[in-house]
């Protein structure tokens, strides 16, 4: 009789978005299974940037630290055309930055994926290796895959599948989900170089007549990844391709011959932008590029991948818990496709005018980009504004469905992110930040303002009671110390304000006013919870 195997969830796909997705599900309690074709992890770099929202996450998992200790912070972009420069952004000018990370991270994918691996294996969820799904049937209360591993087919009944297996998606060709889109003309490189004498923590942007050049510093030793597009007569794909076929382009557009010791790895690659048509149906979600691939300008394809899986995670995670009503898995499509769709947007926009800018009109552009550059690079404020855009700092979903905001100030509102904020915490007399009280698991209430030692008591009692382990208590008393926060929620030294911060740190809730049923009722009707706790101490 055939063994049947059984798991709660089943990630294909070991890449950073289900990695992400395996340590998120972990950090919840759940233990899910994760498989990958390939027979170990990647040695090369691919996907470089690591964006601060990204390593919001990493933080609030305990894992950025490892990660900071592999690559190299970069604190601005300058724009060149040859020798002359056409302007720079410097990241360090930006007013009071509103993350802990104010710069691009430039670390290998190698290395990004690592950390997550060593997550996991801390929790005994190792990734399966050389383990392909090779069929997947569901309905609306399971799904039946066959994995084959090695000579070896194993039949699995798993409840929930997650899709994060690239572009070539098995798991969206399985359930019928169409990737529409198209693919640009052309071909492109990669290349990671060693670069003697050199030390640059700057991006670096070439434009000439014959396209783009990227430099991008990510590694110790003068290690720097250069990519571009390919010569139009490179007529021979399937050829390897080697550091000397792209030197002339590389040294036409720097403007002298680059200095490179050595390349350790080269690739060639066309590139597409793409959106499923779905990112859910019945037992499956798709996430990472499995959902949507774009251009690389601004690196945002690994960075949105790895926040798709932290926007579905918790919810997934409350249902198997048995916690939430399945319909909150509903809000990741909801919320998460609004996204995808406007970064296919901004990059195809960014992509297809650098890549096609007529040669009479470059004269005229470089005097603009000068002037715009000098304009911007003058003022902090719009610094600011141009890095949380790129940082993915400024994502909302105000508009979904999880967002109620019951408060009379308009400056941060549910939907939001929860901002950085440093906080003297009063309790322990010592200097912390709000993003540092999410890294418990669960929701975080944060009440604002005057509450009475009573009121707290009694608000203790009823969070301990009606969400034993999945809700944390923080309040912060008006100080002058923390006269910053009270001013960033505009709350008045003597007013209130409740705000309920979800697990993936996105405000849920806010209200001028503190009212428990409220936020029960927040809980219930928007949310689902299915409450198992003693409602006594509603007050």
């Amino acid at each position: 009789m055939e063994s049947v195997r059984h798991t709660d969830v089943l990630i294909v796909g070991a890449g950073p978005s289900g990695l992400m997705m395996a340590a998120q599900l972990l950090r919840f309690g759940i233990q899910p299974t994760i498989i990958d074709a390939k027979s170990g992890p990647d040695r090369t770099s691919r996907a470089i940037a690591v964006h601060a929202r990204s390593l919001e996450l990493f933080r609030q998992m305990g894992l950025a630290d490892a990660l900071l200790a592999q690559g190299n912070p970069s604190y601005g972009v300058q724009l060149q055309r040859g020798r002359k420069l056409l302007g720079r952004l410097d990241f360090a000018q930006m007013d009071h930055p509103d993350t802990a990370f104010p710069f691009v991270y430039l670390v290998g994918q190698d290395k990004t994926e690592k950390v997550l691996i060593d997550r996991l294996t801390e929790n005994a969820c190792p990734v399966r290796w050389e383990t392909q799904l090779i069929s997947l049937r569901q309905d609306d209360k399971e799904a039946i895959v066959e994995l084959k591993q090695g000579a070896d087919v194993q039949k699995w009944v798993c409840k929930w599948v997650i899709g994060a297996d690239g572009a070539n998606s098995t798991v969206r060709t399985c359930i019928g989900i169409p990737f529409e889109g198209k693919k640009y003309p052309g071909q492109y490189f990669l290349a990671d170089v060693q670069i003697r004498g050199t030390d640059s923590r700057r991006v670096h942007f070439f434009l000439s007549a014959k396209g783009f050049l990227g430099i991008f510093p990510y590694g110790p030793e003068g290690r720097y990844r250069l990519m571009g597009p390919l010569p139009a007569t490179d007529n021979l794909p399937e050829l390897p391709l080697q550091y000397a076929d792209i030197k002339p382009r590389v040294d036409d557009a720097v403007g002298f011959g680059l200095s490179v010791d050595r390349c350790l790895w080269i690739s060639r690659f066309s590139l597409h932008k793409r959106l499923a048509e779905s990112f859910a149906r019945q037992r499956c979600f798709l996430v990472g590029d499995a959902a949507h691939i774009h251009s690389p300008i601004g690196g945002q394809g690994m960075n949105s991948g790895m926040q798709d899986a932290a926007n579905l995670a918790w919810k997934l995670a409350g249902v198997l818990a048995g916690k939430m009503n399945p319909r909150i898995l509903h809000t990741y499509q909801q919320e998460r496709m609004p996204v995808a769709k406007a970064t296919l947007r901004d990059t195809d926009r960014a992509f297809g005018w650098i890549r096609t800018m007529p040669g009479w009109f470059k004269p005229l552009s470089d005097s603009l980009f000068a002037w715009g550059m000098r304009l911007v690079g003058q003022r902090p404020g719009w610094i600011k504004r141009l890095f949380n855009e790129l940082a993915q700092l400024n994502i909302h979903y105000r508009k979904a469905p999880l967002a109620i905001h019951y408060a009379t100030g308009r400056h941060i509102q549910a939907g939001d992110r929860l901002p950085f904020l440093p906080v003297f915490d009063e309790k322990t007399k010592k200097q912390t930040d709000l993003h540092r009280w999410c890294e418990k698991p669960g929701f975080m209430l944060l009440l604002l303002g005057t509450v009475s030692h009573h009121q707290l008591h009694i608000i203790g009692q009823w969070v301990r009671q009606r969400y034993p382990r999945a809700m944390h208590l923080y309040y912060l008393p008006f100080s002058p110390q923390n006269q910053a926060v009270f001013d960033a929620f505009e709350v008045k030294p003597d007013g209130t304000k409740s705000v309920l911060i979800r697990p993936d740190m996105y405000i849920g809730y806010i209200n001028d006013a503190l009212n428990v049923n409220l936020i029960d009722t927040y809980m219930e009707e928007v949310i689902g919870w299915v409450s198992t706790g003693n409602a006594g101490l509603r007050s």
